[in-house]
């Protein structure tokens, strides 16, 4: 019994020596293999004060067998940052994703998109909600919302812009709503005299949030796309 005890342990010892590289199984293909997603998908950030900035943490997740690349981050708005702490993730990881919203000139229920692209061109979509409320202590009469960042959607979509239907999708319908429905702003469809419209358009209202959209006025439009922007809303009602 001693003798076949000791035959076994020194059997174990040459196999524990052994440097031969040991076969590893061969991982099965995973169906989502480079898929990154969103976690949450969609997150409400609560009540946010105008001119505070919302901030908020999402993660990235890799769901995929394999290493994965955000390639790009893009958010429905100019105003909106994203920064992730790393953009290559193992299989199985994560990583932190840090968001920034600039709530100037918004008011009421927001909802902005950030839309992910991997290495592959698959895309994944986030959603932020937020109620932005009236600031008491009133906001800075210096700012425009054509001014740094929010000209990348009040300025730079209306350039070359030519149809009514075009300079409403450029500038207006992020805050009026599609057809002029309404949205965060109020509806267009009460105006019948393209002159009053017009001069509301070039002018402004008075407000951080609706400034003269006229290029005299230090807007983005000039005279012609105005006069054709309200004949176009106008047009609607007809």
């Amino acid at each position: 019994m001693q003798e076949l005890t000791t035959i076994l342990l020194c059997l174990c010892l040459l196999t524990a020596c052994d440097n031969t590289p040991t076969a590893m199984p061969t991982p099965i293909p995973n169906q989502d293999s480079g898929k990154l997603v969103f976690d949450p998908v969609e997150l409400d950030m609560g009540n946010i004060m105008e001119g505070e900035e919302a901030v908020a943490t999402l993660l990235i997740r890799n769901n995929g067998g394999d290493f994965s690349q955000i390639v790009t981050l893009e958010s429905s708005c100019g105003c909106t940052t994203l920064e992730p702490e790393t953009r290559m993730l193992a299989a199985g990881a994560f990583t932190l994703l840090h968001v920034k919203v600039d709530t100037f000139g918004k008011l009421g229920e927001i909802r902005k998109s950030i839309t992910m692209t991997d290495q592959h061109g698959v895309k994944s979509t986030a959603w932020l909600r937020m109620h932005v409320q009236e600031n008491p202590h009133g906001m800075d009469d210096q700012r425009s919302i054509f001014d740094g960042k929010c000209a990348a959607c009040h300025v730079a979509p209306a350039k070359g812009k030519v149809t009514g239907l075009e300079i409403y999708t450029a500038v207006c319908v992020m805050c009026h709503g599609e057809a002029a429905k309404g949205g965060y702003a109020p509806s267009l469809h009460h105006f019948d005299d393209v002159d009053v419209l017009s001069a509301l358009i070039a002018n402004g209202t008075g407000t951080h949030r609706m400034p003269g959209f006229a290029q005299k006025k230090g807007g983005p439009l000039g005279d012609k796309q105005v006069d054709t922007l309200s004949k176009w809303i106008i047009s609607l009602d007809e």
